[in-house]
């Protein structure tokens, strides 16, 4: 199996949530004007408030505890989260951007290509780390998403892979085995979701709300399954890591309890408007990690912005193991479903 169908998207029908109607505090809070740019329609898996009461998952408080034995909860910020640059397409510097896997490449990566880098642009990690970038022109609702990607001294960019992300839809695409060219609705992350899915940014701190669902990471990830909206599973190791496969699978949606006295605690400001993000949102498992984490933004503009604001170890005081398992909870996850096969 390709490096490709590791990193198929997937486009989830989260028909459960859908028949629910969120409750009044949550309509009312989803219905106040955005203050910050906000990615994908407003019925998207990512833009769709949690219902009052929802179906929780019969397996919540093993998951949820084995999500917890990853210790506390911080935020990827500079060395393995995306880089995210806001472009106008028109006035950036194509390139025709190389492979390292010849042959591998997503939708709007076909040959050939001249994808807007702009000027000093850098990837996450890119000395070998998972590379990623994230190119985005807000006027045309567009994503450039790369993995491994990376600029050598001679200039020429070269990508693991790449795809672009319409930022006027869903933020999913169809399932790695519903499509005859699972390239092209692939991802640059192992669940299929686009780089921006669930970043906390900058302005969202700013404007005091992330109208949207997180995406997080921790070390018990399953391997080998996926419930939508991510497309496809974290590949068997080969050692069989029993731990690894009976964690929660991608995709899965966790809430941090509503009855959690957010103001009442002792986080910060910006702590605050997270937790309050995990209440009325939740988070995405999106990727396996080697602590728990949720990314932020990390351009070097944005490094700069965070500075004084928000700090990789925001959250960890209050985000305890025992925190964790006494308040939250896993969402109904619905069918799990199979991965790709082993090479």
């Amino acid at each position: 199996m390709s490096f490709l169908i590791r990193n198929i998207a997937f486009c989830g029908a989260l028909l459960v949530l859908a028949a629910c109607s969120p409750s009044p505090s949550e309509q009312a809070n989803e219905d106040a004007p955005l203050k910050a740019w906000r990615p994908f329609a407003a019925d998207s898996p990512w833009n769709t408030p949690i219902p009052e009461s929802p179906e929780i998952d019969a397996q919540s408080k093993g998951l949820i505890s084995d999500f917890a034995g990853g210790g506390s909860l911080y935020i990827n910020i500079a060395e393995w989260s995306v880089p995210v640059y806001y472009i106008d397409m028109d006035e950036t510097p194509k390139h025709e951007v190389f492979d390292l896997y010849p042959g591998q490449y997503g939708r709007g990566f076909e040959l050939p290509r001249e994808i807007p880098i702009p000027d000093g642009a850098q990837s996450a990690r890119p000395e070998g780390g998972l590379g990623y970038i994230a190119i985005v022109d807000r006027a045309r609702n567009l994503e450039w998403d790369m993995r491994q990607a990376h600029q050598r001294d001679d200039g020429r960019w070269f990508t693991g892979f790449g795809a672009i992300t319409n930022l006027r839809g869903m933020g999913v695409s169809p399932p790695w085995n519903e499509v005859e060219q699972p390239n092209l609705v692939a991802s640059a992350l192992a669940s299929g979701f686009p780089l921006t899915a669930g970043l906390i940014r900058v302005e969202e701190i700013n404007s005091g709300r992330i109208p949207h669902a997180l995406m997080f990471a921790y070390p018990g990830a399953a391997t080998g399954g996926f419930t939508s909206p991510a497309s496809t599973a974290l590949p068997v190791a080969e050692s069989g890591d029993v731990a690894a496969q009976t964690g929660m699978p991608l995709g899965a949606r966790i809430q941090l309890d509503p009855a959690f006295d957010v103001e009442g605690s002792a986080l910060s400001r910006e702590g605050k408007i997270i937790a309050r993000a995990l209440q009325d949102y939740g988070a995405y498992l999106g990727e396996s990690a080697g602590g728990n984490v949720l990314f932020a933004e990390s351009a070097p503009t944005q490094l700069k912005a965070w500075d004084g604001t928000l700090a990789s170890g925001e959250l960890q005081a209050v985000f305890t193991p025992e925190m964790m398992a006494k308040h939250f909870r896993l969402i109904a996850m619905g069918d799990v479903l199979p991965g790709p096969p082993p090479d």
